[in-house]
């Protein structure tokens, strides 16, 4: 897998149909610290199909494509973050 991720989006990615697995955010997981939270929960999978294994034995995740997860991202920071993400 190939990916180039900027502060505004997804550049590049191979192959093109990447999804990311997250954790749904009233999982008891999501309150943990970070490597709980993020990091056991949030792969990528080189399509939709091959995620169905890990989605079937988690069930407290779901899969976005890499644009959704990128503003995801973006929106958990900002809400998490606030201010501190202007630039300086």
């Amino acid at each position: 897998m190939r990916l180039t991720v900027t502060p505004h989006g997804v550049e590049s990615a191979e192959p093109a149909g990447l999804s990311v697995s997250f954790l749904f955010p009233e999982a008891e997981a999501m309150n943990a610290n970070v490597i709980m939270s993020f990091c056991h929960y949030v792969h990528f999978f080189n399509s939709q199909e091959a995620a169905q294994p890990w989605l079937a034995q988690h069930p407290e995740t779901f899969l976005l494509s890499l644009d959704d997860a990128h503003e995801l991202g973006r929106y958990m920071n900002r809400a998490r973050y606030g201010s501190a993400l202007d630039p300086v």
